[in-house]
């Protein structure tokens, strides 16, 4: 039976024409990643949808990801039931609270790092809400797939349960200071003092050490990222010690400190007083497990956390003069711990390469996502759009006029200067379409040497965001030919995992005992870019932010109906244009098209193209050759859905009039009258 919406307004297509490129080939992505995604389940995975790829969590989940979100965009039905089997898989393979059988053979790699299928604090590196965000995107994605799945829908709300205080077991929220405990966090609550001290890190094999090895990988950090943290560094000296992390409190730290016992105990002391006793604006990604749960359940109380934290740290950022404070101690005060130093947190200005450019812009542009959704208010943007503005003032030019920014802050001020990436201003950009925020990205580009804004980049779906310059180009008139170039560009990542699947000749003895990354040909920044008219979704942790999504009427379900492509082909601050074509010349398709991922946006009017055949005979021959007359039509609109009925072979161009964030956001589908149900 076809949905049915109280008052949609339904326009009709009647022109036709052959299909354009991009149509034909947007199908062929979608239907190449269908293929691929089975072929990926049958072949690294087992008959539970277990992967046999054994490693962190957080990257076991990453690759299976995608699914669910290409089932919403108009993937084929079993992608859901895929996404759903593997998701449940790899959450109750690894929670600690899951008796596995004694017969079941244990990989080497394999640790419990769940609690309450939320993370745990086994590997403490992994437990911040960079890599819990990184392994929630496919979570996240179920909200938009099959929002009225019970499970996910009692999941959705335990897990933010978890960061609101409304979890006696996870005691993650200071309620007075308005802070999340500590930096590392879980199901069991904050990484810090008798968690802490009482730590067991467990390493591959099974054998575990205390926290030793844990504050030794963070304070040298050069051996993130290569799994020592599961196999130990021996009695290795550090390379080069990350004392700022306790910096200014330890200004120098002999390579070997951790041999001296009484050294080592006062710095493993000072390292929970100082590095994990306080918050970290890295956990403002956290917003989205709150925020999801809203999306579920519409319940206040975690529409009115996600805010109340968002200001908390809008308020800090001001304080510090329009930059990020990276560390807060456990009353809330910036750098308490630090004597008042701003800089020095674990995920702060002085960590890695790209320093704060990294953690600290990605989880500001997520909360600013949110809060400006749950709220329609767009000052959270200047949680991000004011750090620009600070480091862009303080920028400099190297000797072929390459605008740089610092990216790192330490004890000699500003350093690591490079080109600040577009990826969080177009998220700004996105929100508020203003000439201010556009100002800002046309500066980066009138100060860039190194790169073509046009190039559409051949790659996954991970978080380099260099698809944004060509999506940026499109829109502002100078790269016309852009969607066809990104859509080719994942067309080609997506085969070429789907072709080294096909030759992977392994059997599965041999795949286990491997333990490579499996192969993830799901690839769907393309296609949210293309038909959703947005950014691609932050990586670590954020939520679609799509200007329109699609339901298909006839089949009861999201996302586009088959053989139907759709493109974004104009965004401002108050219309959106969309183009929709239907690529079958004998059967029709019907569509809703929802203003907002979640409604919160509402459309006010639509115009659209028609054509008129003058010819009233019914001689085939002679109508097929009459003179069809192009008419611009229009109609009044007030809501947050418009339905598009396709003929066989036909096309349509919409400009909605949208007034933006007029909603509270809801996951519910158009058809659930505003409440999502529960099964």
């Amino acid at each position: 039976m076809s949905a049915s919406v109280p008052g949609l307004v339904t326009i009709t297509a009647t022109e036709t024409a052959s299909p354009p490129a991009w149509a034909l080939l947007e199908r062929k992505l979608i239907s190449t990643m269908e293929d691929a995604a089975r072929l990926a389940h049958k072949k690294y995975c087992n008959s539970a949808g277990l992967p046999y790829y054994v490693l962190d969590t957080d990257d076991v989940y990453e690759s299976r990801s995608m699914r669910g979100l290409l089932y919403a965009m108009g993937g084929a039905d079993d992608l859901l039931d895929i996404a759903l089997k593997e998701w449940n898989a790899i959450t109750r393979y690894y929670d600690d609270g899951i008796k596995h059988p004694d017969d079941q053979p244990t990989h080497p790699m394999y640790m419990a790092q769940l609690h309450n299928e939320w993370w745990n604090l086994a590997i403490p590196y992994n437990s911040d809400a960079f890599h819990e965000g990184e392994g929630s995107q496919f979570f996240y994605d179920f909200a938009m797939a099959s929002p009225n799945n019970a499970e996910m829908y009692r999941r959705a709300k335990r897990f933010a349960n978890m960061y609101i205080g409304d979890d006696p077991e996870a005691q993650n929220w200071g309620p007075k200071h308005k802070i999340i405990r500590s930096p590392m966090h879980g199901g069991s609550g904050p990484f810090l003092k008798n968690s802490f001290t009482t730590h067991k890190l467990i390493h591959v094999g099974g054998h575990t050490t205390g926290t030793l090895e844990f504050v030794r990988e963070m304070l040298e950090r050069g051996s993130m990222g290569n799994f020592s943290h599961r196999t130990g560094l021996g009695d290795k000296p550090g390379n080069k010690p990350l004392t700022t992390t306790l910096y200014p409190i330890v200004k120098d730290l002999d390579p070997l400190w951790f041999k001296d016992a009484k050294l080592r105990d006062t710095i493993l002391q000072l390292f929970d007083d100082i590095a994990l006793n306080g918050d970290d604006p890295a956990n403002l990604g956290l917003t989205s497990l709150v925020t999801n749960a809203y999306l579920y359940t519409g319940e206040e109380k975690y529409r009115k956390w996600v805010l109340e934290y968002a200001d908390v740290w809008l308020e800090r950022l001001k304080k510090n003069g329009g930059i990020m404070p990276d560390n807060t101690g456990p009353t809330g005060k910036i750098g308490e711990n630090r004597n008042g130093q701003w800089w020095g947190g674990i995920h702060g200005w002085n960590t890695g390469d790209k320093g704060g450019l990294d953690k600290i812009f990605i989880s500001c542009a997520v909360a600013a996502e949110n809060a400006v959704m749950l709220s329609g208010d767009v000052k959270y943007l200047d949680l991000l759009r004011l750090q620009v503005k600070y480091l862009l003032d303080r920028a400099k030019t190297d000797e072929n006029g390459q605008l740089l920014v610092g990216a790192r802050h330490g004890p000699d001020g500003w350093g690591a200067w490079q080109p600040m990436r577009l990826r969080e201003l177009s998220y700004i950009y996105h929100v508020s379409m203003s000439k201010e925020d556009y100002d800002l990205i046309c500066r980066l580009r009138e100060g860039t040497r190194d790169m073509d804004w046009n190039a559409a980049p051949v790659e996954g779906d991970r978080r380099s965001g260099n698809s944004e310059f060509p999506r940026f180009q499109y829109y502002d008139g100078k790269n016309p030919d852009c969607p066809e170039k990104i859509l080719a560009a994942d067309y080609h990542v997506a085969f070429m995992q789907y072709d080294a699947m096909q030759h992977d000749t392994r059997d599965t003895a041999q795949i286990i005992e491997d333990n490579n990354w499996p192969p993830n040909p799901v690839v769907v920044k393309g296609l949210m870019e293309v038909t959703m008219g947005t950014p691609q979704t932050l990586y670590n942790g954020g939520l679609n932010r799509g200007t329109v999504r699609y339901f298909d009427t006839d089949r009861n379900r999201p996302g586009l109906p088959s053989d139907v492509a759709a493109l974004v082909d104009k965004l401002g601050p108050d219309v959106v244009g969309i183009q929709l074509v239907n690529t079958n010349p004998t059967e029709a398709r019907r569509l809703i098209v929802q203003s907002g991922v979640f409604g919160e946006h509402q459309f006010k009017s639509v115009s659209y193209n028609a054509a008129e055949v003058a010819f009233k005979d019914n001689n085939p021959k002679q109508r097929a050759r009459a003179e069809r007359t192009k008419v611009e039509r229009s109609l009044p609109l007030d809501s947050k859905y418009a339905g598009v009925e396709l003929p066989p072979g036909t096309s349509i161009r919409l400009d909605l009039g949208l007034k933006r964030f007029a909603n509270r956001p809801s996951a519910a589908f158009p058809w659930h009258g505003g409440t999502v149900p529960q099964e």
